[in-house]
């Protein structure tokens, strides 16, 4: 299992968890006995020490100082387009950066950039875990081919992204099938979830009664904390892994957690189910649509409406001058 919560939750509050925070969040995942604990975002931008966005693996000295054994650590880059990539010479080695695993997002429109990418971070000696977005977007074909190159970079793990929540549990295994019969021997079949339609735990369990010949990941992260509806609950996940798998998660200890350092940030912004994220994987869409007609309390109806006249081009990318500029359109036409 991998804890996400200091990475994905930082959606919510603009990764600003402070500095104690941060460290009593990894120090408690480690005491859970969680397996990998996601410390975060590597960006080209400046570090700021209460946020989890770091700059380069200097910034991460302090927090790594302390390892607890057993436990491992990850760092997520989101790939953009070729120009924008985070610069790898930052990452210094495994060992003086003190991360077990990179994890880099990969987009379809850009594979072959991105998957060399992952390539020359591997040439560096990171562990690597190739995550590509919105899985859906994949025909079956594709996915074969993308999973037959994956094999080609000799990723730690490849993941089963269901980046806009829009698949269910029989949609999943049919990926994880597909991964499990062409993916090496040694690679771990991941999967992170979100739950749009409040599908992310069936999944998870679906993926793992499928009984794989290769070992699973499951991402979560504490209450789901995420953008949006969130994602997969640490705790809820660990509680059936302890009972289903045999494992010795200490699922209460991640409610003190909760409670002490997250509790906040989730009475100010709250996440969870909304029928503005049900929408948008209803119609396989970014689910940044969603957030902002549910932030600028556009109603449901405006919602469904404009997501009606939306073309597949332009689901995948949020952009707020063409959804103000579509809302328009559809005022002077009565539609709205």
């Amino acid at each position: 299992m991998l804890d996400c919560t200091l990475r994905d939750g930082g959606y919510v509050n603009d990764w600003k968890f402070g500095q104690e925070a941060i460290t009593q969040i990894k120090r408690g995942l480690e005491d859970a006995g969680i397996d990998i604990i996601e410390l975060g975002f590597f960006r080209d931008e400046p570090w700021i020490r209460d946020r989890t966005v770091f700059q380069d693996s200097d910034n991460l000295r302090e927090l790594l100082q302390h390892k607890k054994q057993g436990s491992r650590y990850s760092v997520m880059i989101t790939a953009a387009d070729p120009e924008g990539l985070y610069p790898a010479e930052r990452l210094h080695t495994p060992r003086e950066s003190g991360i077990d695993y990179i994890r880099v997002c990969i987009w379809k429109r850009l594979l072959k950039e991105h998957l060399e990418y992952c390539s020359r971070i591997r040439k560096q000696g990171y562990q690597i875990s190739i995550q590509p977005t919105a899985v859906g977007q994949y025909s079956e074909k594709e996915f074969i081919d993308l999973l037959k190159s994956a094999n080609d970079v000799d990723p730690y793990a490849f993941y089963i992204v269901d980046t806009w929540g829009t698949q269910s549990s029989i949609e999943i295994c049919r990926y994880a099938a597909l991964a499990d019969r062409y993916l090496n021997p040694d690679i771990k079949i991941g999967y992170h979830g979100h739950n749009n339609k409040m599908q992310a735990l069936s999944c998870a369990e679906a993926i793992l009664e499928l009984k794989l010949s290769h070992d699973v990941c499951i991402d979560a992260s504490i209450m789901g904390m995420g953008r949006g509806v969130g994602n997969l609950q640490t705790e809820v996940i660990a509680d059936y892994l302890n009972e289903k798998c045999g494992k010795h998660y200490d699922s209460l200890n991640l409610v003190i957690l909760f409670e002490k350092w997250l509790k906040n940030f989730y009475m100010e912004n709250p996440w969870g189910y909304s029928m503005y994220h049900y929408l948008s994987a209803v119609f396989h869409c970014s689910q940044d649509f969603a957030t902002f007609f549910r932030q600028n309390k556009i109603s449901e109806n405006i919602f469904l409406e404009f997501l009606k006249g939306l073309a597949p081009h332009e689901k995948t990318v949020f952009k707020k001058e063409f959804v103000v500029n579509r809302l328009s359109e559809l005022k002077s036409e009565g539609k709205v």
